[in-house]
């Protein structure tokens, strides 16, 4: 049975039937009919509005542009540094106040990549408490929030990243699954690794090591597959050379 989602969008009601399409595609309509309501012209709402856990949240720079074009209301940022961010509002020309957010928020918030972009960060998490506050009719009443705030992985222009989850372990020993929970450094692996290798030296594992192939995240669970093909292919070998007559 197909569910349609009715959109009205300029005085006119629409029909998309959502359900239907993959979800890359119903996200695109979520994005574009959003932005449409708020004045944006579709390719700004694909660049600028996210779909973060089945809420639009919008970008700090698209808010910024929604105050800039308003004939009414205003901004200007009084201070950015990797410290503070502060910026003041106004409405026709009339300061109506600023809206302050601080490394120290930022902490509280627990706020992305401040050891990386703070100035970013607390200009979005600025940016979008001022228009909470000080302009909600902008965004016609509705509680703008930016990917980062909704919990979404960003990069340094508060722009989503698209993070694929791991896959599942697969092809390690059920008691094996969890050693690597107990490492605190590479040492930790190397030690686990001679253990299980005592055939080998500790430089040879280190090389080993070295060789992995493997994305952050998922580099303990690639070495303790590693290992057990490594112990394999000695008792393998060793199985080999027990088997064949002796001179």
């Amino acid at each position: 049975m197909k569910v349609a989602s009715t959109v009205r969008m300029g005085g006119r009601r629409q029909q998309c039937i959502l359900s239907t399409l993959p979800k890359q595609a119903a996200q695109a309509v979520v994005k574009i009919l959003a932005g449409a309501e708020l004045g944006f012209p579709a390719f700004t709402s694909m660049c600028g509005i996210f779909i973060i856990k089945g809420k639009p949240a919008i970008g700090a720079n698209l808010m910024a542009a929604a105050v800039k074009r308003s004939s009414r209301y205003d901004y200007r940022v009084v201070e950015l540094s990797d410290r503070v961010c502060k910026i003041a509002f106004f409405d026709a020309g009339r300061e109506i106040g600023i809206s302050e957010f601080s490394a120290a928020d930022a902490q509280k918030a627990g706020t992305q990549n401040m050891g990386k972009f703070p100035r970013n960060m607390l200009f979005a998490r600025a940016m979008s408490n001022g228009c909470r506050w000080f302009v909600p009719d902008i965004f016609l009443g509705a509680a703008v929030y930016t990917p980062e705030e909704l919990g979404a992985t960003v990069d340094e222009d508060g722009n989503v990243i698209e993070v694929s989850p791991s896959p599942p372990l697969t092809g390690l020993p059920s008691n094996q699954k969890e050693i690597y929970r107990s490492w605190r450094s590479i040492s930790d692996a190397i030690g686990w690794a001679s253990e299980c290798l005592p055939h080998m030296s500790v430089e040879e594992i280190q090389a080993q090591f070295e060789t992995l192939d493997a994305p952050p995240g998922r580099k303990a669970p690639a070495w303790i597959t590693k290992v057990n093909e490594l112990k394999q292919v000695y008792m393998t070998s060793g199985e080999q050379s027990a088997a064949q007559p002796s001179a």
